[in-house]
């Protein structure tokens, strides 16, 4: 009986483990804010965002910076994985826009399906910024903010732009919070 006991405790603590350790890898694919360094005119700093929230993400709007949400908001979860960045707990990659089959200053990031594009090659660079491949192309986030519609949230147009000539204040980020 004893030993029947034992063996049911360590089963059920085993098997807790391993909910637990589902449960931290599915949060750590979930991805992480990534922000501006620099909050520029928003005291809570701006984060790569998706257009909407919740069941309401609009998917195939382009990105935006907006504030900051706080905790792990889904609409604001981005990984960086082998050369690309996805978008939290979907398919999709960041991608940047094209006109004319070219890679532009000025093109919007969207959310597309992951692929072998080199449109989503986007790495975050040693000194912060997020680069399109071997171009000079970085994300940055625009000059003028908006209001948005929740409390106190305000947003930037978030586009490619020449990496050199780009203030270093809209185009350096960070990934975390920290």
């Amino acid at each position: 009986m004893m030993r029947k006991n034992k063996f049911l405790r360590i089963h059920f603590l085993a098997g807790l483990f391993a909910i637990l350790l589902a449960s931290v890898s599915v949060q750590a694919a979930n991805g992480d804010l990534v922000r501006l360094v620099d909050p520029l005119d928003e005291p809570e700093f701006y984060c790569l965002d998706l257009s909407g929230y919740g069941d309401h993400l609009k998917l195939e709007d382009p990105l935006q910076a907006h504030t900051c949400k706080g905790e792990s908001p889904a609409d604001q979860l981005f990984t960086a994985v082998d050369g690309k960045i996805t978008v939290g707990d979907t398919d999709r990659c960041l991608q940047v826009a094209v006109s004319s089959g070219e890679p532009m200053a000025g093109v919007s990031i969207i959310a597309r399906a992951c692929s072998s594009t080199s449109y989503q090659a986007l790495n975050l660079e040693a000194n912060g910024q997020i680069k399109l491949g071997e171009t000079n192309l970085c994300l940055a986030a625009g000059t003028e903010s908006t209001a948005a519609s929740g409390p106190s949230h305000i947003w930037r147009v978030l586009s490619v732009q020449d990496c050199e000539s780009v203030e270093s204040a809209r185009s350096t980020w960070q990934v975390g919070m920290k």
